[in-house]
């Protein structure tokens, strides 16, 4: 018997264009997906990124106060800063880490700098980017003072310091020396060029700065000082007395009147009538805000006012 012939059909191709459109999809939803992926990626690892810059941050802060205190000691400031990094997990050398001290004319400044290895934006071609931070510090002499009261007294009343032990203060004998000598003598005291003020200022000039607490400027190294002229000055203790129990800046001078620097005055009373006399007590403390380092770092030096570090940016 003859066979059956065999007939075959062509596959039947759509004409709606439902396929083209799947495919279509595919390739946007995986584009979509790329896209999403990236997205997350950016916020996970901007957080990650953020977190790492907080404390690069505080590492660059400790690095820059160690380099200001290995400058005022005479170190090498490189070593002291790359040491307190190394401390805290940043390694000048290794893993792409930086710790580079820059020494400026009116400060020293840190940076430290590290790669942030990404995790997920590396899909968008980032798979890393550099987070640095930088600190600032001035470091040297404290060479002004803000608040200063216009008081002054003699080097060898600084010598003669014990903290806590009040010591009572007259002023300079009558006659045309203004300037203390003892160190139980003190003086009422113009700066002349802190506020503008001229020299030949008097007692109301002394008055306003007692009554605002102090000189409302940074009174500095480079200002001139005056004492003033010898006198009864009554009014001026009775002002004065209004401060006791507070502390503030005072001058410290040479036996010519010429400004050696500041000291923490801690004034226990002011008397006035025959007696005119102040008492109180100076403290070896630098690190009141009052005290400022304003000169750059070592371009300032003297006997009085104490080597500081300050945290300045």
């Amino acid at each position: 018997m003859p066979r059956p012939m065999l007939r075959f059909r062509h596959p039947v191709v759509p004409t709606d264009g439902h396929g083209a459109e799947r495919g279509q999809l595919l390739v946007i939803f995986a584009l979509a997906m790329v896209a999403l992926i990236g997205m997350v990626g950016l916020i996970i690892d901007g957080g990650d990124t953020a977190l790492q810059r907080r404390d690069q941050q505080n590492v660059a802060d400790a690095a820059a106060m160690a380099a200001g205190y290995a400058y005022v000691n005479e170190m090498d400031e490189t070593a002291a800063a790359r040491s307190v990094a190394a401390a805290n997990g940043y390694v000048h050398g290794s893993d792409s880490t930086t710790v580079t001290v820059t020494s400026l004319a009116d400060r020293i400044e840190v940076n430290v700098s590290r790669p942030h290895r990404n995790y997920f934006s590396g899909i968008l071609g980032f798979a890393t980017w550099d987070v640095s931070t930088t600190a600032s510090v001035v470091a040297g002499v404290r060479t002004g003072a803000y608040g200063t009261m216009p008081l002054i007294f003699n080097e060898v009343a600084w010598d003669a310091r014990e903290p806590g032990v009040s010591v009572t203060f007259g002023e300079p004998p009558p006659g045309n020396e203004d300037v203390p000598k003892s160190e139980s003598e003190f003086n009422w005291t113009l700066f002349c060029t802190a506020n503008g003020e001229g020299c030949n200022g008097d007692t109301r000039n002394i008055n306003d700065w007692i009554s605002e607490d102090g000189i409302s400027t940074t009174v500095t190294m480079a200002d001139a000082i005056a004492p003033l002229n010898a006198g009864t000055h009554q009014a001026l203790f009775s002002d004065l007395s209004g401060a006791v129990g507070e502390a503030f800046p005072v001058a410290i001078v040479d036996d010519d009147g010429k400004l050696l620097g500041f000291a923490w005055f801690h004034l226990t009373g002011s008397v006035g009538g025959a007696t005119k006399s102040i008492t109180g007590w100076f403290d070896d403390a630098f690190d009141a805000p009052e005290f400022k380092i304003i000169h750059g770092h070592g371009a300032a030096t003297g006997p009085i006012g104490g080597y500081g570090v300050e945290l300045i940016d």
